[in-house]
């Protein structure tokens, strides 16, 4: 049975410019399209996955640094059963272009809105996912008409000294072709390595992001470098007004990169929010954990509970009340 989410804008399917790794066969691919944009001359594309009988809006995926518009898998997949699915390589990702590292994410977060105001004529949710968690929290807070919810996996509130001397090191490693200390820096900076935690399906996650790490040519660490210094130099979240629509934000219980502590931070800048850590997890949440990955982010975006939820902790809410107003009661469930 159908759903009054209204569709999302038909628009002609091409391949997308500088696309390099074919999208994984799916039962949906008769809909999926492609869109090649550019900003200030550069490069990028966006993806659409629609799904006829969506029952939320849009669900709007913006990867990290090692991400692909067309490699969300199982995510996609088990998003796809409540809503159409906006993917992205934004300048600086994937197929799409390099981007200067003196680009900060504003500029990131105006590429998202130029693909999203082409393809979605209705609020969207938004699904940040570490890296671009910071590109989601800066659209959200340019455009809160535009923005259903939002979701902010792996994100924190500033880059720590000890972080910031990890990603340095990285830099150094690439650029003296000491690939394999390269591989593993960037390893030990995203996984929790000690052996006295469990972290659900490590060894092979493992393997398959330093697989990854080794294959990557040499546009690929170019555009890991310009990501890492534009990192380096917008290493907190911007000042100012807070995010105002409802937010989500969590990251695994033993990430070593965006902790919970970091993570709850970020979440207390929003107005609305709501901050939890999956179990037996670290940064890699949508590898060791996507079916729960796709429960939290389907409930939430749905607007049901967030309560009683065995793969994650408690859900804490977070209101960050505006100037001169009492702060509003923690409820004890969402509905």
């Amino acid at each position: 049975m159908g759903s009054n989410v209204p569709p999302l804008a038909v628009v002609p399917l091409v391949k997308a410019p500088h696309e390099r790794r074919p999208a994984v066969p799916t039962r949906t691919a008769l809909l999926e399209e492609v869109i090649p944009l550019t900003l200030d001359g550069y490069a990028y594309s966006g993806r659409v996955v629609h799904q006829p009988d969506a029952r939320i809006a849009p669900i709007v995926f913006v990867g990290g640094a090692f991400q692909y518009q067309n490699a969300w898998g199982r995510l996609e997949q088990g998003c796809l059963e409540a809503a159409s699915v906006i993917t992205v390589d934004l300048p600086g990702w994937g197929g799409a272009d390099r981007l200067p590292a003196r680009f900060g994410f504003d500029f990131l977060a105006e590429a998202l809105d130029q693909l999203l105001s082409k393809v979605a004529p209705c609020p969207v949710n938004v699904f940040g996912a570490s890296y671009g968690s910071a590109v989601a929290y800066q659209w959200a807070r340019q455009h809160p008409e535009r923005a259903g919810r939002i979701a902010l996996f792996g994100t924190m509130s500033h880059l720590t000294p000890a972080a910031r001397a990890r990603v340095r090191r990285t830099l150094e490693l690439a650029d003296q072709e000491r690939h394999e200390e390269f591989v593993q820096c960037v390893l030990e900076g995203m996984m929790c390595t000690s052996p006295r935690v469990t972290v659900s399906r490590r060894a092979t996650v493992s393997r398959c992001l330093a697989r990854a790490l080794r294959d990557m040519s040499a546009d690929d660490l170019t555009k890991y470098r310009d990501n890492s210094l534009r990192l380096l130099a917008n290493s907190a979240l911007p000042s100012g007004p807070p995010v105002r629509v409802p937010v989500l934000v969590a990251t695994g219980e033993h990430d070593p990169l965006s902790t919970p502590a970091l993570s709850r931070a970020a979440a207390a800048r929003c107005a609305d929010a709501r901050f939890t850590t999956f179990k037996e997890a670290d940064h890699l949440l949508h590898l060791e954990c996507p079916a729960a990955v796709v429960d939290l982010l389907t409930r939430f975006f749905s607007g049901d509970s967030l309560d009683g939820l065995d793969y994650c902790y408690p859900v804490e809410y977070l209101r960050r009340p505006a100037r001169g107003s009492v702060p509003a009661p923690r409820p004890p469930k969402e509905h």
